[in-house]
This record gives structure tokens, sequence and C-alpha cells, in this order.
């Protein structure tokens, strides 16, 4: 990145106090523990920190410039610029803005209630086999990190992958007119964020905002299963194509078939059928392993290359993550984030991963749920049930109602077990558990339940 101070107060319509617009900045961030020399930092003004008392760290650290919200005063800071605006936030986001016009480019854009994060990994393993592909790494998919993620483009990217998440109507649209894609795909419409968006429906419209800002040229790929995001779409007038299971879809998941190193999804695209071999036993991702290959098949990556890339697919963060023990088990940590239907997905993997010793899920709270918050605990408890699971351990105040709808579902009450909090959890545990087993752990972010698989490795009772 090489920008000029010039250049950024242009865009974010900044007046400097300090210093002057001659410099040129090499990054940006938002983060004082993260500045490199040359950066430009944004003070932005959250519940627990105010950038702003950050300013001065990160001037010392080597960034050029601030852009602040508020007059301050730095000390001992020579050649170093501060420039004022109304809204740090906005000034952000208008910057990325402004710097991906100047980037010709194509840019996709991957939005949906589950399985966005899988498909923007694949999509991106799969492109970067012809092309430099910016992804969005970790959560940086909403209105702090989407622009931070496009702010990292330079010349040698020839395509980007973005992820955009939200939690109310219009934030897709904000998110959709600073990165001006191309292309979308559109993974599911699911009853995540109901507690602020109210209905399916709400939902649904709130993810077909991305839309609006493909042009005549683009076009979008959109789960065909769902009938009210096919309805939702038809609002707006780009190009669309479908995935998913229904025949009608123009690139369809025949089916399916697992095995304890992986499965074979078979796939039917333009009246021809395909097998992708994916290098993990979860039956849940095969649509969305389908719909990222249909995404590079329009793109113009060939069939082969897509089959090959696949093999090399890893998790990111604490995604399906699967450590193997040393006495045969397994840990599947799933710990980034939780809903219904990735409950599901993630007690049908471990299902699908026990093949000796005895299968044990630890389940946590699902935020976010508004009015079906009860009933979605209960689902998760009765399919954990179905599931085969040996031992299920529920972790948090709403996840009491997991370990209430597998004992109604008719699970021994012996193989059922609930805990506030996660010290008791672990307490419990540390007195059962042993390497034969399958162990999986998963819940809602705010959760954290990595952190028990993080003290398990830590006092040896799991090894690899």
């Amino acid at each position: 990145m090489q920008v000029s101070l010039e250049f950024v107060c242009r865009s974010i319509n900044g007046r400097i106090i300090e210093g002057n617009n001659k410099q040129v900045i090499t990054s940006v961030t938002t983060d004082s523990r993260r500045v490199e020399e040359g950066a430009l930092f944004i003070a932005l003004a959250g519940e627990r920190f105010d950038g702003h008392d950050f300013v001065q760290t990160a001037l010392e650290q080597g960034a050029r410039a601030a852009v602040v919200s508020r007059a301050i005063d730095i000390y001992g800071a020579e050649n170093k610029t501060l420039i004022l605006v109304d809204d740090t936030l906005q000034a952000l986001q208008a910057l990325a803005a402004s710097y991906r016009r100047c980037f010709e480019i194509p840019v996709i854009a991957v939005t949906g209630s589950v399985g966005k994060t899988t498909i923007k990994d694949l999509l991106a393993l799969y492109l970067s086999s012809i092309w430099k592909t910016l992804k969005t790494q970790g959560n940086y998919n909403n209105d702090i990190g989407l622009p931070l993620t496009l702010l990292q483009l330079d010349e040698s990217y020839e395509v980007a992958v973005v992820e955009m998440g939200m939690g109310a109507l219009g934030e897709i649209q904000r998110l959709a007119t600073i990165a001006r894609p191309q292309f979308a795909i559109i993974t599911n419409v699911e009853p995540v964020h109901l507690e602020s968006l109210g209905s399916l429906e709400n939902i649904a419209r709130a993810k077909c905002e991305v839309l609006s800002e493909i042009p005549e040229d683009g076009f979008a790929l959109i789960n065909g299963d769902y009938e009210l995001l096919i309805e939702k779409a038809q609002e707006y007038s780009c190009r669309k194509y479908t995935f998913g299971y229904n025949s009608d879809c123009d690139f369809q998941v025949v089916d399916c078939q697992t095995s304890d190193i992986g499965m074979e999804i078979e796939m039917r695209w333009h009246n021809q059928l395909d097998t992708l071999f994916f290098p993990l036993p979860a039956q849940r991702l095969a649509l969305n392993i389908v719909a990222a290959a249909a995404m590079a098949l329009l793109l113009g990556i060939n069939m082969e290359s897509i089959k090959s890339s696949l093999l090399n697919y890893k998790p990111s963060g604490n995604r399906l993550n699967i450590i193997n023990l040393e006495g045969g088990g397994a840990v599947i940590n799933d710990t980034y984030n939780a809903n219904p239907v990735s409950m599901a997905a993630a007690l049908e993997t471990g299902r699908e991963l026990t093949t000796s010793g005895k299968y044990l899920a630890v389940l946590g709270d699902m935020f976010e749920l508004g009015s079906l918050e009860t009933e979605a605990h209960l689902n998760v408890g009765q399919i954990a049930y179905s599931s085969g699971v040996d031992l299920l351990v529920a972790v948090g105040d709403l996840a009491q109602d997991i370990a209430r709808g597998a004992l109604e579902a008719g699970m021994n009450p012996k193989q059922v077990r609930y805990f506030p909090t996660k010290a008791e959890c672990l307490e419990f545990l540390q007195d059962r558990i042993n390497n034969t087993w399958t162990m999986l752990f998963k819940g809602s972010r705010g959760m954290q339940l990595e952190t028990l698989v993080e003290e398990l490795f830590a006092k040896g009772l799991i090894r690899k």
C-alpha cells in the first residue's frame, strides 16, 4: 500500500490539525498493538476502549498519522500528522470505499446465515490455484473488518473474496456499497439474528441487500433450496444462478457418501456429473463445497483444478478443527460460533468420526435466537440424542434446555449433565475423558468454549 495523506484527507473529508498532507502511508490499522512503520492509525471509539487513548502510543511505535474525532495533544512526535473527522468509523469506511475503487479486480461477496466463512475459504482456495487472492481473515466481516480487509489490497492481487456479516437491516447494503462486488454468493436464510431482525423474511431481505450492488456484467449465486430467499432475490435485476439439492438448481448436490477419511460429493452442473472428494467426513458441508465450486466454475476455474485444491482444505480458526489423539480418539474444536443448523452439522460430523471409544458432546449456549431461543436449544438436545452421543454435557444458562431436550427425547439421564459454568464443566470432564473418545466442543462465540479444549490439553488429560 502506498497512499498519500492528501488522498486520505480527500477520501474522508478530513482536516489536518497537526502536521501536513505530504507524507505517504503504507498500511492502515485500528489496533495500536499492530502498528507498522508508516501506518495510518484510525482511533475508533468502542464500548470498552477508545482509540484516542492510544494515539500517542501508535505514533511512537511508527504510525505516520492518525485519524481522530476530537483534538488531542501529542508529545515528542515530530513529522506526525493528525487528521480530524466527525466520525472515525465512517472515515474508515469512506477510506476503504475510495481505496477499493483504485483497483479494477473482481470482488466476490459471500453472505448468508450459515456457512459463509467455509464458502469464503473454499472459494479463495479454488481461486488461488490461478490468481493471487485476497480474502477476509478470521471474523473481519463487519463494519470494521470489511474495510480493513479491502485496505490490504495492493497491485499484486488479482481477485478478492470478502465475507459480509450483519445483525440488522441496512448493514449488508452499507458493506456492499463499500466493497462494490461484481459477484455474490448468498448461502442460506436461517433463524440467526432473529433477536434483532424479528423474522426470516427480514433476514432474507437483509441478505439480498448485497444484490443491489451487482452490476449488469456480474451475477449472484443463490441457494435454490430456500423459496423465501429466491423470492426476495427476484426483487433485484442482476443475473442469478442457483445451487442446492433441488433438481432444478443450476448446480446440484446429487449425492454425498462419507467415510472415516472424508466424503465423496456427486455434483451435477451443465448436464454433467462430477465427483468431489473432501478430506473431512462432514456431510453438512457438501452444499458449501458445491456452492464455492459453482462460483469458481462460473469465474473460469476448471473442475480438475477445483478437485485438486479441495484436497488441501484446512479449516480456519476454531471451525471444525479436528485434532487426532494418541489413543485413537479425536477432538472436534468447532467453538468459533453456533446456531441450530451448525450445531446439527457438528453433531453429525462427530457421529461420523466416532469409530471406536465414546462420543462426547460439550455444547454451550446459542445466542441471538429471539423467540426461537427455547425451541432451538431443545431441538439441539433432541439431535444430540438421535446422533448417538454417549455423553452430553451442556454448559451455560441457555444450554439447560439442550439437556432438557435430550432427556425429553429419551436419552438416559446418566448420559446427560448440565453445568452453569465452564469451571464446573471442566472439573467434571477431567475425571472422565480419555484419548480414545471423540469429543465435540461447540457453542456461540461468547461462550469461548475453546478454553475448555485448551485446559484439557494443558493438563495433559488429552494428548495429540
